[in-house]
């Protein structure tokens, strides 16, 4: 599972800082404390290199900033994060702003196109146990696309909050697994907006419950921890087939159209779950995964 990869980096990282890392892995030291990159998406293959290191001015300040980007996303709506505009931001604009909240900054800063990941200083009470990623995208100097892991931090996010401010998708893909293997059973909603730029994945590994072969999720409207991927729509007209190359099918088999996997349309979809009830479940036939 995609999240649990990332936790499993997460604990790799800090156990290379206390053992020392080799002479082979690009670190950067910053203050108050040091991370090594995490891997790009299975889809890129850049090179990672340590950029410029990256100094905190105020560590209180930077943990400040980041619990009011996390509340208001710097006052702008998806596809821009944080004040940054796929397609209108350039990188030398960006790059200051996440100084500013970042422990780590690293990646390739050259060329026509280019990849940097940083890791985000998270505010009181959230430690290191909590974890929130981000990789920038840069082609031509402007930022071309943005991929978030939001964990859970921001409430804005969540799906029944995603739904009421940003409306219907105009395509919900899903994925998932026939059956749990060691504990773990893999189950993924995509949610498309072609026009705004956004794909949002929203994923649990909790073993399904089943019903006369039919495999049913009802934790859906508690997703709350889910991938961001962002970019111009203006300059980039993608289809969800394109937009695809952004998400991780590694633990999973490809999307289907919700329709055909759930029996439930986009509609009734965002009508369901932008006020979800409690009990309100999907179901998917357990024959139509692997």
């Amino acid at each position: 599972m995609r999240l649990n990869w990332i936790l499993i980096t997460s604990l790799f990282a800090l156990a290379m800082v206390s053992c020392g890392a080799p002479k082979t892995t690009p670190m950067v030291e910053v203050t108050p404390t040091v991370l090594v990159g995490i891997p790009l998406p299975t889809n890129t293959s850049i090179l990672m290199e340590a950029s410029t290191p990256t100094a905190l001015p105020n560590y209180d300040e930077g943990q400040r900033l980041v619990q009011e980007l996390l509340e208001n996303n710097a006052g702008c709506k998806l596809p821009c994060w944080w004040g940054i505009t796929p397609g209108k931001t350039t990188w030398i604009e960006a790059r200051p702003i996440l100084e500013k909240v970042s422990l780590f900054i690293g990646g390739q800063e050259s060329g026509e196109s280019f990849s940097v990941d940083l890791h985000v200083l998270l505010p009181y009470p959230y430690g290191l146990d909590a974890y929130l990623s981000h990789s920038y995208y840069i082609k031509n100097g402007v930022v071309n696309y943005i991929s978030v892991f939001n964990s859970d931090l921001a409430p804005n996010y969540n799906l029944n909050n995603l739904l009421t401010v940003y409306g219907q998708p105009s395509e919900i893909w899903m994925r998932t697994n026939a059956k749990a293997e060691m504990g773990i059973q893999n189950y993924t909603v995509d949610l498309f907006y072609q026009n705004k730029g956004i794909l949002i994945e929203y994923s649990t590994g909790n073993p399904l419950q089943e019903i006369e072969r039919k495999l049913q999720n009802c934790m859906i409207k508690d997703m709350a921890t889910p991938f961001i991927h962002l970019w111009s729509p203006e300059a980039e007209n993608l289809s969800f087939q394109d937009a695809k190359k952004f998400i991780d099918t590694t633990n999973l088999p490809e999307p289907k159209p919700l329709l055909e996997a759930a029996g439930m349309d986009t509609k009734t979809f965002y009508e369901t779950f932008k006020n979800p009830a409690t009990d309100v479940c999907l179901e998917t036939p357990k024959d139509l995964w692997p």
